[in-house]
Parts: C-alpha cells; sequence; structure tokens
C-alpha cells in the first residue's frame, strides 16, 4: 500500500461546551498533545501537523516540536480547517483525528486508513463501536451512527437512534461514533468545496455534510469502548484511563 498519508488534529481554541479544552492538560500533557502523539504513532501516517487558528495552540505545538499550520480564514468545521491547512501539500490520504480523542489507538488509526485504500467506491472512513450504555443513548453529547449491511454509515445523530419498539430490542443498542475521519484527497476538497447541509446545520455534526451531499462513508469497528473528552467532567476519568494504558 503505497499511498502518502497526512494526519491532521484541526484544534480550534473556541468550544461552545468546552473552551480552550484543546489546551487542558490532561494527564500532564495538553489534550492536542495526546492526539498529536497517536496519530505520529500510527505506522501508516507519515507526516502529522496541528491546524488551527490560535496563537496560543502554536506556541504550545511547537513547544513539544509539532508542526503547526495557523489557518486564519474562517472555518466552518474541523474538517474545513483541515482542507484549509492541506491546500498546498501533495498527500493521497488525509486522516482528521479530533483532538478530543486522546485515547485512541494507532492501530485503529491505521485500519481506517487501510479500509478507504482497499475499497476503491468510499470517499471516506470513520470508526464507531458497539455500545450498550442506555446514559450515552440518551446522551446529546454522544454521537450516534447507523450503518447499511455493507458497513457503510446511513445517518449519525445526537439523538438516540435507532429507537425501538418493544420487543425488537438489541444486545447492542447503539453505535457509538469515534471523532475520526480519513479522506481521499478528491473527497476532503469537494468537502469543503461544498456549503453546510441542512442537516448538519441542524444537528451540529460535519460528517452529515459528506452524507448530504452523496458521498459514501465506510465504517470501520473497534473491539471496546473509546471515551472521548466533551466536558471538563470527563477529564478524571480519561486520566484514570490513560494510568492504565501506561502500567
Amino acid at each position: 500500500m503505497g499511498s502518502k498519508v497526512v494526519g491532521v488534529v484541526p484544534a480550534r481554541l473556541g468550544s461552545s461546551r468546552f473552551p480552550g479544552k484543546v489546551l487542558e492538560q490532561v494527564g500532564g500533557k495538553p489534550l492536542v498533545m495526546h492526539a498529536f502523539e497517536r496519530l505520529s504513532e500510527a505506522s501508516r501516517v507519515q507526516r502529522v501537523f496541528i491546524a488551527t487558528d490560535s496563537a496560543a495552540v502554536v506556541r504550545e505545538a511547537s513547544r513539544f516540536g509539532a508542526e503547526v499550520v495557523l489557518v486564519t480564514e474562517p472555518c466552518a468545521t474541523g474538517t474545513d480547517r483541515v482542507a484549509a491547512a492541506l491546500r498546498e501539500e501533495q498527500f493521497d490520504i488525509a486522516v482528521n483525528l479530533q483532538a478530543d480523542q486522546p485515547l485512541i489507538s494507532p492501530s485503529d488509526i491505521d485500519r481506517a486508513i487501510d479500509a478507504l485504500e482497499l475499497d476503491e467506491s468510499l470517499d471516506l472512513t470513520t470508526i464507531a463501536f458497539s455500545d450498550s450504555d442506555a446514559a450515552a443513548f440518551e446522551n446529546r453529547d454522544v454521537v450516534k451512527v447507523v450503518a447499511d449491511d455493507a458497513g457503510r454509515a446511513l445517518y449519525f445523530s445526537r439523538a438516540p437512534i435507532p429507537s425501538a419498539k418493544a420487543g425488537t430490542e438489541s444486545k447492542t443498542l447503539f453505535l457509538h461514533h469515534v471523532g475520526i475521519y480519513c479522506f481521499r484527497r478528491a473527497s476532503l476538497s469537494r468537502f469543503a468545496a461544498l456549503p453546510p447541509g441542512d442537516l448538519e446545520r441542524r444537528e451540529s455534526l460535519e460528517q452529515l455534510r459528506a452524507l448530504e451531499a452523496g458521498m459514501r462513508m465506510g465504517l470501520v469497528l473497534r473491539e471496546g469502548a473509546l471515551p472521548e473528552v466533551d466536558r471538563p467532567s470527563d477529564i478524571s476519568k480519561i486520566e484514570r484511563l490513560l494510568r492504565g494504558q501506561q502500567q
């Protein structure tokens, strides 16, 4: 597999639920550094950038040795910021890893890249895991995805989907989306050229722009839960899990 793969962590300092989240200390490191390291450890990723609109993020990322692209133009989403940061770069596949994913394994990143490279019908891939947590199912911070029989994403929502009438419940309550996207170069350019869609705006989910435009998104399923950082209260749990990984 000879594709040139670059990874980008879009790191906007503003956040409606958790302002300044990307620079929050988690286990002695800023959150954005964890995502940068996970991408750097993926065997398929040859170069990693942090794309930001913030001079504070530039300073912090430079401190731990990351390549940084300051994107000053307005960007509607993290993926738009990734596309802007890579405009002059040569690559075949771009991995957009959200900074709130400090626990993602490099091997899962590689699997998402491989899935895109091996299936020419796909425009992009992402990751999900089976979840049976009823509280998470009802939580609007948690993004759910439903898939077709071929393993392609049909829809994403903050609402509890799929619903089930009595007697049709499944052991897996829902598929829990993980904040990563692997794009072909042409697909990333197409995404960034599209205006935000109606469903994207209503759900506040950038990936719906791709689905609304008919782009084909493959789902790579991983084993086990993968908690993310949505709010300050999530940090203590993430730190416990990080300590467990280091033991």
